[in-house]
């Protein structure tokens, strides 16, 4: 669902501020093998496995994979991912950031190029152990000068002086290096909650490479990572890069390249998969679970919830949504799992607050552990107890007053355009609302969304990567006014209770080892949203996999694994492919 990587453009603050806008939904992919033994009888929801895991293709030793490609069907050739324009598919086999995202435990830290980093001064200083056994892929040595000069410039210049708007810089002073494996990060403020940010965006970069480029304006055609990979070969519509045999990490010796080609259309990369000449590729078509997997006994299709969250937002500063009891009702009048099914995606339906079952299993409330349910019953209750009405033409109305409400989403994604109309016909069937579905072209359906012109829309509702990313855009000091042109994620302008403030603000000055503060933090978010419903959580974000097992297998569905399977994204596709083991015969 969201757009290959690109580099990174926005203004480093907000970006570290991880609202809606900077966090989408993260495109997913899968490789070769199943979670299932083969059995291919999993839930809908997470996908199905293949049929038969019996290989029929003699392994070469290379793994093809689809990859999303822009409108010109030819990739660009550049791995700068900071800087050079669009940067091509497979970049994530060369950079590597200090820690990973788990997909479990609410998107945990672990342990990467980095082995430990520890907050002290309250959260001002931070002190990085870094791994000693690493090497670019030029053979060069990895260390901290390599760290201090990347962070140097993703956190700019130092300064204990505020600038022209009144915020002071990240850093109060030069980032520090001590020896080879320590690097001592001062900030201005405490900062507990930066190492989420940087282990999504920013991958560690090679300061005997890049220190006299402009970085900005470079385009790297020959990648110095620490990652497995060596740029072999790159043309217009493949990208060959060889398995280095003296990387850090496990990678399956049996693995020696990996090729990347244009995924293209939903039924092109289905039909290579299906005759074995891709092994595996991102997305799928609504669908997908019953007919993608059945062409082929081979076949299979896993889904990846990512924490974050697609859901449709409820204006609070207009209309009837303006009341809690119509939002309350409005999400209460439709099931969720009957839309899932629709889509036919194997996406899961999340809890009433927001968050993935999964993902949050260990941190949420016991009360929302499970997949959010309808009740028709208590939403009717919710309408007549606040003096609303269901009019003969299907409008709400209120002291004389009637309000027709419409749905608005972007046109441009297949999967939504299916099962957004499913929810406005449950929203007639259950509660006699007749809502207009209102599907609109990306450039007049953005300006308004922000603006706040919409009572009902569609968006990401939770960001990924935390507690604290998931509800970061309905901080208070993210409150737009009504008609700004931006919203950062909060179009509904949801103002949060003050409990919630107060609890979204103690997780940025809580050291992340202190687990149960931070939980009970996020449980008092989670009770603030179901209580107030700002939105209606449609789908757990994220992205399946296509699959085929004539060759590799390997591939573990969600439950199973602490990463999150996919062609782009740092650290995760070097997961993803190490897992890749040829299919016994």
């Amino acid at each position: 669902m969201s757009p290959r990587s690109t580099p990174i453009a926005v203004n480093r603050r907000s970006l570290f501020g991880l609202g809606a806008t900077a966090l989408t939904a993260t495109t997913l992919a899968a490789c070769g093998g199943s979670g299932n033994s083969g059995g291919g009888d999993s839930d809908v929801a997470g996908g199905s496995g293949p049929r038969s895991t019996e290989g029929t293709i003699d392994n070469d030793g290379i793994l093809r994979l689809g990859a999303v490609v822009g409108t010109s069907n030819v990739f660009p050739e550049n791995f700068n991912v900071f800087g050079g324009g669009d940067s091509a598919p497979g970049n994530a086999l060369f950079w590597e950031t200090l820690f990973r995202i788990s997909s479990t435990d609410g998107s945990a830290l672990v342990p990467n190029l980095g082995k430990s980093f520890e907050y002290t001064e309250g959260g001002t200083v931070c002190t990085y152990i870094l791994r000693d056994d690493v090497t670019w892929n030029d053979g060069e040595k990895f260390t901290s000068k390599d760290v201090a000069f990347t962070y140097g410039f993703v956190l700019e210049d130092p300064s204990t002086e505020p600038d022209e708007q009144g915020n002071l810089p990240f850093l109060a002073k030069a980032i520090e290096t001590p020896d080879e494996t320590t690097v001592v990060v001062t900030y201005n403020e405490p900062q507990y909650t930066e190492d989420l940010p940087l282990s999504l965006y920013f991958p560690i970069f090679p300061e005997h490479i890049y220190r006299d480029l402009d970085r900005e304006n470079y385009q790297d055609k020959d990648p110095v990572g620490t990652g497995p990979g060596v740029l072999k070969n790159f043309a217009g519509q493949q990208i060959e890069i060889a398995i280095r045999d003296d990387y850090w990490g496990e990678i399956n010796p049996d693995l020696a390249e990996v090729h990347l080609v244009p995924a293209g259309t939903a039924g092109n990369i289905e039909s290579q998969i299906t005759q074995g000449d891709v092994d595996w590729a991102q997305g799928g078509a609504p669908g997908v679970v019953s007919n993608f997997v059945t062409m082929e006994e081979h076949n299979g299709y896993f889904y990846y919830p990512d924490g974050s969250t697609r859901g449709i937002i409820m204006a609070t500063h207009k209309g009837p949504t303006q009341d809690p009891a119509v939002r309350r009702a409005l999400r209460a009048g439709a099931d969720m799992g009957i839309v899932a099914g629709a889509a036919g995606i194997a996406y899961t339906v999340p809890s009433i607050t927001g968050l993935d079952t999964g993902i949050y299993e260990t941190m949420l409330k016991d009360e929302f552990k499970a997949p959010m349910t309808p009740d028709v019953d208590a939403a009717k209750k919710e309408l007549a107890d606040a003096g609303w009405t269901v009019n003969d033409n299907g409008n709400l109305e209120k002291d004389g007053e009637e309000f027709p409400l419409k749905l608005h989403i972007q046109n441009d994604n297949p999967a939504e355009m299916t099962t957004m109309p499913i929810i406005v016909d449950q929203w007639l069937k259950n509660l006699g609302l007749d809502i207009a579905f209102t599907p609109l072209p990306p450039d007049v359906f953005g300006p308004a969304q922000a603006k706040g012109d919409y009572e009902l829309s569609l968006w990401t509702t939770n960001a990924a990567g935390g507690a604290f990313q998931a509800f970061t855009m309905y901080k208070r000091s993210k409150l737009f006014d009504v008609g700004d042109d931006t919203a950062d994620g909060n179009y509904g302008r949801w103002e949060m209770p003050d409990e919630a403030e107060e609890a979204i603000v103690a997780i940025t000055t809580t050291p992340p080892d202190d687990v149960d503060a931070i939980i009970g933090y996020c449980q008092v978010l989670q009770q603030a949203v179901a209580d107030d419903a700002p939105y209606i959580p449609v789908q757990s974000n994220g992205a399946g996999g296509m699959f085929t097992t004539k060759k590799w297998s390997g591939l573990k569905e969600a439950s199973e694994i602490d990463y999150f399977p996919r062609v782009d994204g740092y650290n995760n596709m070097i997961r993803t492919v190490s897992d890749a083991a040829p299919t016994a015969p």
